[in-house]
């Protein structure tokens, strides 16, 4: 049976794989998330790595970083568009406000969306803009790891994502949400 290596594996060598879906579909089928016990694990910068999605911003390139940061203490979320390589939170953003709905399914609700340049003077040059339209949607996080996540869309799509550490990412989101 194939396992989380083999899937993260699987990722990084052949991010396009067809194997990709079966393999992240077993590893879903035994997995137990718990948002009050596995909350820990969704802290953090995550790279999607593919996804069921027909777009091409839900699609792997090998030259942008699609990265999705999480602070669930804070419920706080930015999706990210960035150059790969570049350590710093630039590109194009998108905000994200958490919400509890139960113990697997994680409520998001878009509140700026727009481009993060880099840093003037210790703030970021931004256009970001509020979203008037409510835009809701869901996360069922069915698999969870400290360097995996599989989860489901309210739109059903499937996304699998890797966990990147990157201190300096997540602090500085944690430093650019302040202002939000």
């Amino acid at each position: 049976m194939e396992s989380e290596n083999d899937l993260l594996n699987l990722l990084l060598k052949s991010p396009n794989s067809e194997s990709i879906q079966t393999i992240a579909e077993k590893l879903e089928f035994d997995h137990n998330f718990s948002f009050s016990k596995d909350r820990n694990y969704l802290e953090g910068v995550w790279e999607l790595r593919w996804s069921s999605s027909s777009s091409p911003f839900l699609k792997y390139s090998p030259f942008i970083d699609n990265l999705q940061i999480l602070d669930p203490f804070n419920l706080n979320g930015l999706n990210l568009l960035k150059p790969r390589r570049i350590k710093s939170i630039i590109g194009t953003g998108i905000l994200i406000k958490l919400y509890y709905i139960n113990e697997k399914k994680i409520g998001v609700r878009f509140t700026h969306a727009g481009f993060i340049g880099p840093k003037f003077r210790r703030k970021n040059i931004k256009a970001m803009k509020e979203i008037n339209n409510e835009q809701l949607g869901w996360l069922e996080i069915t698999y969870l790891s400290n360097k995996l996540r599989i989860c489901r869309g309210d739109k059903g799509t499937l996304f699998v994502l890797r966990k990147i550490n990157s201190l300096t990412l997540f602090n500085n989101f944690k430093e650019f949400i302040k202002i939000y």
